[in-house]
């Protein structure tokens, strides 16, 4: 590893640390000359300075990254046993190059305000520029200085992280694609501030890994979780689909639940739920510029669709989110209830087992999609939210669940999948009626649009539509496993 940290930096050149050293300078005496006549604070607004930090010193890291993106040769690798084990200690070495670009920033920041006198306060003369990013950090930090430790720390992280996610993106697209996908994200990173729809979304770009007050005061939630999931991808993808295929999903475990597990967890079907998930997850991030809280970004997520009306793109989203999973179930339970599960049953020794192994495969399905739900919730509910999510992530398990048991019930009797979903499809339009009565049907009532969880929805109350769910579902549940198995091969 220490080869690998020494080649990096013999890459990143002697070139880029000077032209990073003279920009950072130019930039702090600049900011000397228009902002604050107090050291640290003079510092501080320096290392903070949101065009030096979005157009100088986020453009000189992508540019040190490109220096050492390519992959070494096959021998160099074959040194490691592992690809993934060169990948981690080749990103673990370029935290080298970043503390070497955090170094020279702050030595010449320092050097800029040689001179100044010293005031550790965050008291500004009227009209100061940065009277406004002052009162945000004063939320936060105690004095000026130890903010610009804080800012200078988590830019050294921050640049350590971009590096490994730039190698990552070469390794799987490739150079020509990665410059094109590199730069794109720079740019949403550089107007991020300028467009509020940019600034809605759920996800973190380089701008809130390098620019500590981009994620004050109520952000760093939604940064940390998202820096963490894509530490997890790049960690799980370089160890399993580092030549560039997707893995499929090795279900361990014997019997007949672990097989039927095996046929539902297939990269076609991950892929459709992940995809209905992040493509839903953005849809409302774009359109959600208005929220306030975590709270209303759960709700807004969850909302569904009311009762006594009804609007199409509600219904069309609320048909999406829950008809892709139990699409799949159904084309997974017409194929398991067929005739090829007669030698199953005969293996099995029993028909109860082989209605016990369907029913618990697809409960795992949909508490996995569930999952997908509560980790797209993470992304843009703080901490006000989470008690929020729980519940809907909670009530769009059961609602799914009991969904699944109505439509497997009704093709036990008829044999039509298409009757089943059907069913389903007249369930979810019954909340078009006017009256009470509409507000307890089952169907579809995971929607926060029907229960009144904020001051302003009206609807049933929470606990009694998560009694509604959960009864109904234990209820075909346990009947399932009682008498469904006298017509799964019927």
């Amino acid at each position: 590893m220490i080869a690998l940290m020494k080649k990096n930096l013999r890459l990143w050149g002697y070139g880029k640390a000077a032209a990073l050293f003279v920009g950072c300078l130019l930039f702090s005496l600049g900011e000397r000359v228009n902002g604050v006549s107090c050291y640290q604070q003079h510092i501080l607004s320096a290392v903070s300075d949101h065009y030096y930090l979005t157009y100088f010193m986020l453009p000189m890291v992508l540019l040190s990254a490109f220096s050492f993106l390519e992959d070494d040769g096959e021998p160099v690798i074959l040194r490691f046993q592992s690809y993934h084990r060169y990948f981690l200690r080749k990103w673990f070495g370029t935290g080298l190059v970043a503390l070497s670009l955090t170094v020279l920033q702050t030595a010449a920041i320092l050097l800029s305000g040689i001179g100044l006198p010293s005031g550790n306060h965050w008291e500004l003369a009227p009209g100061t520029i940065e009277r406004e990013l002052f009162s945000v950090l004063q939320q936060s930090f105690n004095t000026p200085a130890q903010t610009f430790i804080a800012c200078t720390f988590y830019q050294l992280i921050g640049c350590w992280m971009i590096f490994g996610i730039c190698m990552w993106i070469n390794h799987f697209a490739g150079r020509r694609w990665s410059v094109g996908i590199i730069v794109a994200l720079y740019l949403m990173s550089a107007v991020w501030i300028k467009i509020s729809a940019v600034q809605s979304l759920p996800v973190t770009g380089f701008n809130h890994l390098l620019i500590l007050h981009h994620n004050l005061p109520h952000r760093f939630a939604v940064t940390g979780i998202t820096a963490a999931l894509i530490a997890a991808l790049m960690a799980l993808t370089v160890r399993f689909a580092w030549r560039r295929q997707l893995p499929h999903l090795q279900v361990r475990g014997r019997g007949i639940a672990a097989y039927y597990l095996r046929q539902l967890m297939t990269r076609g079907n991950l892929l459709i739920l992940f995809a209905v998930v992040t493509g839903m997850t953005f849809s409302k991030g774009l359109t959600g510029g208005f929220l306030q809280s975590g709270a209303e970004w759960a709700y807004t997520l969850f909302a569904g669709h009311g009762t006594g009306y009804f609007q199409v793109l509600p219904f069309l989203e609320l048909l999406l989110t829950t008809g892709a999973p139990l699409y799949l179930l159904a084309v997974f339970t017409e194929h398991s209830v067929s005739d090829q599960s007669i030698f199953l049953t005969v293996r099995t020794g029993s028909r109860k087992k082989v209605m016990r192994g369907i029913l618990s495969a697809g409960t795992v399905f949909l508490a996995l999609y569930a999952l997908l739900w509560l980790a797209a919730g993470f992304l843009g509910a703080g901490p006000s939210g989470y008690k929020m999510l729980l519940y809907a992530v909670l009530m769009k398990f059961l609602d799914m669940l009991l969904q699944f048991l109505v439509m497997l019930t009704v093709y036990l009797f008829t044999r039509q999948i298409t009757m089943g979903f059907l069913v389903l499809l007249a369930g979810n339009l019954l909340y078009m009626l006017q009256g009470v009565f509409a507000s307890y049907l089952p169907f579809g009532l995971s929607s926060l649009a029907r229960i009144s969880l904020l001051e302003s929805a009206g609807g049933i109350s929470a606990v009694t539509a998560l009694c509604i769910e959960g009864f109904l579902a234990a209820l075909f549940l346990i009947g399932m496993f009682a008498l469904g198995s006298k017509k799964i091969l019927n």
